[in-house]
């Protein structure tokens, strides 16, 4: 069954140093696509800076898909993965207002079908990848450099446009809950929601299947 696709949000998996920075410096941080582990993915991108005279191309992947392993698994460094959760809208508004800066889902495309985009649609390059991919439900943010070279770029955030922040489903209790006080702690971010993931140990889950078992 492929992977639901969120409505309202997105999705950012990222370490909890990563978060921590996020919150307290109410910033996104785009980097360079050169050390992705898709070098179809970073060498179209490759291909769009030279074709545009980019000094630099710099992105920030999110996803548009409800929870999955992939995702804690992939995107993240085990123990300490954290998933911010943000309104999709207003974060993709205010990042079009930037020069240079754009924000949309990724398109899967066959090898055909990227053949046939043609010259006039070669900024649907860096939003491009192959169908494999498709139950990530990516959705990037993607900036032009054209007067110096970067490795990094960063994209001031508002901290009302984050919905919650999940903390990964192998994050112990006790570590849990001396998290979400320094969480909170963060100026402006006592109101989000922190949330803890139980995709891994699920209560409800194995209720039901002992529900089901002794026939209830």
């Amino acid at each position: 069954m492929a992977v639901r696709q969120l409505r309202n949000y997105v999705r950012r998996y990222t370490t909890l140093s990563s978060a921590l920075e996020t919150l307290s410096k109410k910033k996104l941080v785009l980097l360079s696509p050169s050390k992705w582990d898709d070098s179809n993915d970073s060498y179209l991108v490759e291909l769009y800076r030279n074709h545009i005279g980019a000094k630099s191309v710099l992105a920030l992947c999110c996803t548009m898909a409800t929870e999955t392993y992939h995702h804690w698994r992939v995107f993240t460094s085990g123990m300490e993965g954290v998933c911010i959760e943000f309104q999709r809208e207003p974060l993709q508004q205010a990042v079009n207002q930037f020069q240079n800066v754009s924000a949309d889902a990724v398109n899967y495309l066959t090898i055909d079908e990227l053949k046939a985009l043609g010259l006039n649609h070669l900024h649907k390059l860096p939003f491009a990848k192959r169908p494999g991919y498709s139950d990530e439900r990516e959705w990037r943010i993607v900036a032009n450099v054209f007067d110096e070279t970067k490795e990094f770029m960063d994209i001031p955030i508002e901290l009302s446009w984050i919905n919650r922040v999940v903390l990964n489903p192998w994050m112990p209790p006790s570590l849990v809950d001396s998290l979400r006080p320094i969480l909170k702690g963060i100026p402006g971010a006592r109101s989000i929601e922190i949330a803890s993931s139980r995709l891994t140990n699920s209560k409800s889950w194995k209720e039901a299947g002992k529900a089901l078992v002794e026939g209830d």
